[in-house]
């Protein structure tokens, strides 16, 4: 086990490409912290521990209910950590990929819709939404982590070089499979990744690489939800729209549209929506959208995975 001075290590939480989380006590204040740990053998390239800083900085900027909150951010001989909330509640997918019912769908999507609103108007772009990312207190609100990959809009400092593709293939906008530059609303399109999967239990594009993924998300139709939940359709749409210009153009704009379906689903409407149903293979088909339509196994959550890929998909 590791030795930072000023924590008392309990035991390992997860690990992710460049870094492994560990629950501990900081102890001049006797609190529970998720400590974030960068590998030792990434030291080899500077760049890594540039990468694991710049996101201590960029998340401690960040004070909002459905951010996760940073503690504190240093270096002790090899190791590079940042103590973060250590957030209890579970995984925001079932641990057998079976769909999360529409109410706590709706909650998770209007709740991280908030905190990617908020950190847009901060100036950053999370590039990496995905349920690995998203974790849930013990009250079952939910949070948003792992800004390692986030890039401040006005930024001039690329983690990556010209023409890589950063995120995590299953989730990432067209935009974004296709290198180009991106904003929020890239961020959104993958939230509606997470809410279709939450739905479903599954991701709507697979294939057996990430340039074949890539693809999919640029040239394949919308992914149609169950019958039973056209209702939500019009909204995933907005989310998925292949244009960003197509899509819900912030996240306050995701938010007003999923709280008035919970405002309907408490009068009574839209019945259906709460219907347990058996297991369903959703089809893919073409909705038929106008550009100004509607606008205005898994395991234990992991804080600090950090997937990146370095392909560009053919246009």
């Amino acid at each position: 086990m590791i030795d930072i001075p000023g924590y008392r290590v309990l035991r390992p939480l997860g690990r992710g490409g460049m870094a492994t989380v560990y629950l501990a006590v900081q102890e001049s204040v006797d609190r529970e912290v998720a400590l974030k740990v960068m590998s030792p053998t990434l030291l080899a390239d500077p760049t890594y521990g540039e990468r694991f800083l710049r996101e201590a900085r960029i998340a401690a900027k960040l004070h909002h209910p459905h951010v996760v909150g940073i503690h504190d951010v240093g270096r002790q001989g090899d190791y590079f950590y940042i103590a973060m909330e250590y957030v209890s509640g579970g995984p925001v997918l079932h641990e057998d990929g079976k769909p999360r019912d529409v109410p706590f769908t709706l909650r998770v999507v209007r709740e991280i819709a908030k905190a990617l609103h908020y950190a847009n108007s901060k100036s950053f772009v999370h590039r990496d939404v995905k349920p690995d990312n998203i974790l849930l207190r013990e009250d079952g609100s939910a949070a948003l982590t792992d800004f390692g990959i986030a890039r401040a809009n006005d930024s001039s400092t690329r983690m990556t070089r010209t023409g890589a593709v950063v995120g995590t293939p299953h989730y990432m906008s067209p935009e974004q499979a296709r290198g180009r530059s991106i904003d929020g609303r890239s961020d959104l399109y993958s939230l509606g990744i997470v809410m279709y999967e939450l739905l479903v239990g599954r991701v709507p594009y697979h294939a057996e690489d990430s340039l074949a993924v890539g693809i999919m998300h640029i040239t394949q139709p919308l992914p149609q939800l169950p019958a039973e939940y056209k209702a939500l359709q019009p909204v995933l749409d907005l989310l998925l729209a292949k244009e960003p210009e197509q899509r819900f153009q912030d996240g306050a704009a995701v938010a007003a549209a999923i709280e008035n379906i919970e405002r309907r689903l408490e009068r009574g409407e839209l019945a259906e929506l709460l219907q347990r149903r058996p297991a369903t293979t959703p089809t893919l088909a073409l909705p038929a959208i106008t550009p100004d339509e509607s606008r205005g196994s898994r395991a234990e959550p992991r804080i600090g995975r950090i997937d990146a890929i370095d392909t560009t998909p053919a246009r």
